[in-house]
């Protein structure tokens, strides 16, 4: 054999051995590649896992219930923060409005139909506007306490303040027909009840603000 066709058997051989080689490993990298995919309809494919489908569904109820706090407290916030100072206006102005009526069902005379009535108006007059009662064998006048609070100028020389229509009420005057009335001083009615009463006086007040002296002490003092 020649050198020449051996060198060509030699190339020849060559070629067929890396022919081979590529053949094995291409058939090496179909084998591990990807299946194809079946031709399966939509709704016959298998659903996702139960960690697939818990979690976003979990992640969605902590998003929902993160989101219902934060409202919660924006709300309570304003009901309970913002709103109790108009609450306790509100609240306190009907206090007062109810204190008001039974210190003028105490100021009537009492009965079946009002049976917390302390009878004042039998020497004060309907309305608390003045009279006159039998004391010590003669006729003696009673003061009008809708103008109670007006001191001195209005005919009440002993009232300066608030406190001493509500001391008057409680210890009543001595040597005159005003008894006491407060439990504490032998009388009839509670703090409670006086303080209705005193709140009644308050409202039907027919004394100008600037000079009522229980809403402004220093003008019974001037």
């Amino acid at each position: 054999m020649s050198v020449g066709r051996a060198i060509l058997l030699g190339f020849a051989a060559g070629a067929a051995v890396v022919l081979l080689l590529l053949g094995l490993s291409a058939g090496r990298r179909r084998r591990r590649g990807r299946p194809p995919e079946l031709d399966i309809p939509e709704g016959m494919r298998p659903g996702p896992s139960d960690p697939d489908l818990e979690k976003p569904l979990f992640e969605r109820h902590q998003f929902v219930s993160m989101a219902f706090i934060l409202v919660m407290a924006g709300w309570l916030s304003f009901a309970v923060w913002v709103r109790e100072p108009v609450n306790n206006r509100d609240d306190t102005r009907q206090m007062l409005v109810e204190s008001v009526e039974r210190g003028e069902a105490i100021s009537k005379p009492g009965s079946e139909e009002n049976q917390m009535g302390f009878n004042c108006e039998r020497c004060h007059g309907p309305g608390l506007r003045g009279g006159q009662n039998f004391y010590n064998g003669s006729i003696v006048p009673v003061p009008d306490l809708t103008t109670v609070c007006g001191g001195e100028a209005y005919g009440h020389p002993l009232i300066n303040s608030l406190d001493d229509v509500v001391e008057t009420i409680a210890a009543g005057r001595t040597g005159t027909d005003m008894p006491s009335w407060s439990v504490r001083y032998a009388g009839a009615m509670n703090d409670h009840q006086i303080q209705d009463l005193v709140n009644y006086i308050l409202d039907i007040q027919r004394v100008p603000p600037q000079r009522n002296v229980c809403l402004n002490p220093s003008e019974g003092a001037s």
